[in-house]
């Protein structure tokens, strides 16, 4: 005999072919909490959108391919232009190329458990923060590995040379392919003469293409002491790296901790008054004391963020498949990191399988386990393209580099 209460009764979260309120009592909950994972995702993550990413649909890594550079030459008229020897006489480019493979990373995963009885007694109070810790876990990790990333593209660890021991700091990277494109960047904070790293403090930008010159202004630190001043000047000299490696005006970003960026904001004393400069209309500032924003520096926009990495991360590489295999690798001295100034062609993600839901009723345990997760790996493209800000001491004396 059919029971008329509950064959009459709708359930809130029950989904059925007419939208009456039947079918599975879960059916429109799952699909809320799969969507307000989704957007905490994208609300908390600030790199997905400022660097490149390409989708595979199989596969375990994938190539990008990085090319060298054109030049050009005046033609006699009447000669071959496939015979003319070389670009300077007319002739063809031969250019040299190579590739960067980025990984896929092993399955980033966010996972918990929702007893039956919690949800039945109280179901969005329960699940709404359950939701919004899942997304924001996922969209840290993705913004502090893609940072770690964009670190290592324009800076590689520094050595010790037996005169200046430079491993705890960073030193310009390696171009991909020598003469045919360019280094990476560095921005310091402290330099020494003498090998010493008690030397007095100074901003310095190193061209990268050569070892530094022996002597500079007297600057400060960036990150463990921020001043205003120091860092728009850091701005400014991260700008000028940029120009001279023809990396594209468009889409240049800055990467700075909350403390940095606020300075730069209230800065309102000193013969430098900085954030007047900054955000006056009148002198193409931009930005608001009212709303405490500062846009755009130099034609590089400004973003804070807690994620950028400021300890040593060594150790065993979890990320990859297997420990012998050949996999993406985010583990560096980043314990005197200040900052990040970069172009969204620097550095990629490669997507395997997109921010995604799951979820299963356990009898067994009364209540539903859900599970968010994503497959994607991240890699560098070229380190002309990323300015790296420390607050090392910059070498004087390494010319290997």
């Amino acid at each position: 005999m059919a029971n008329i209460f509950t064959d009459s009764v709708g359930r809130v979260g029950a989904q059925g072919s007419t939208g009456s309120g039947t079918g599975d009592s879960l059916a429109l909950f799952l699909k809320k909490f799969a969507g307000e994972v989704l957007t905490v995702f994208d609300e908390k993550n600030i790199m997905k959108p400022l660097h490149t990413m390409r989708t595979i649909s199989k596969g375990k890594s994938a190539q990008f391919p990085v090319i060298g550079t054109a030049n050009a030459g005046y033609y006699t008229p009447g000669s071959s232009i496939l015979e003319n020897s070389g670009p300077a006489a007319g002739g063809l480019n031969k250019f040299a190329q190579t590739e960067q493979v980025i990984h896929i990373d092993k399955v980033l995963m966010a996972s918990t458990f929702i007893a039956s009885i919690d949800e039945l007694v109280s179901h969005f109070d329960v699940r709404a923060p359950y939701n919004h810790q899942l997304g924001e876990a996922l969209a840290n990790e993705f913004d502090k590995n893609v940072l770690k990333v964009a670190v290592k593209t324009g800076g590689k660890q520094g050595t010790n040379t037996g005169s200046e021991d430079h491993t705890d700091d960073f030193v310009p990277a390696d171009a991909f392919i020598t003469g045919q494109t360019k280094l990476g960047s560095v921005v310091y904070s402290k330099q020494s003469t003498t090998g010493s790293a008690t030397a007095a403090a100074k901003t310095i930008a190193n061209t990268a293409h050569a070892r530094p010159a022996a002597s500079t202004n007297v600057e400060g630190a960036l990150r463990a002491a921020p001043d205003a001043a120091f860092i728009r000047r850091a701005l400014f000299e991260s700008a000028r790296l940029l120009d001279e490696k023809d990396v594209p005006k468009s889409d240049r970003y800055a990467i700075v901790t909350p403390a940095m960026y606020y300075e730069m904001v209230n800065n309102s004393s000193g013969t430098d008054v900085v954030s007047s400069s900054m955000i006056n209309k009148d002198v193409g500032g931009e930005g608001s004391l009212a709303g405490g924003t500062i846009v755009r520096v130099a034609g590089i926009t400004l973003l804070v963020s807690n994620h950028l990495p400021n300890s040593n991360t060594l150790g065993t590489n979890t990320n990859q498949w297997l420990s012998a295999s050949a996999g993406n690798d985010y583990r560096a001295k980043y314990g005197n990191l200040a900052g990040i100034v970069f172009q969204k062609g620097g550095f990629a993600t490669l997507k395997l399988m997109d921010l995604t839901m799951e979820s299963e009723y356990l009898i067994e345990r009364q209540g539903n386990l859900f599970v968010a997760k994503y497959s994607m790996g991240h890699g560098s493209l070229r380190p002309e393209s990323v300015v790296v800000w420390s607050d090392g001491v910059r070498p004087t004396i390494d010319a290997n580099w």
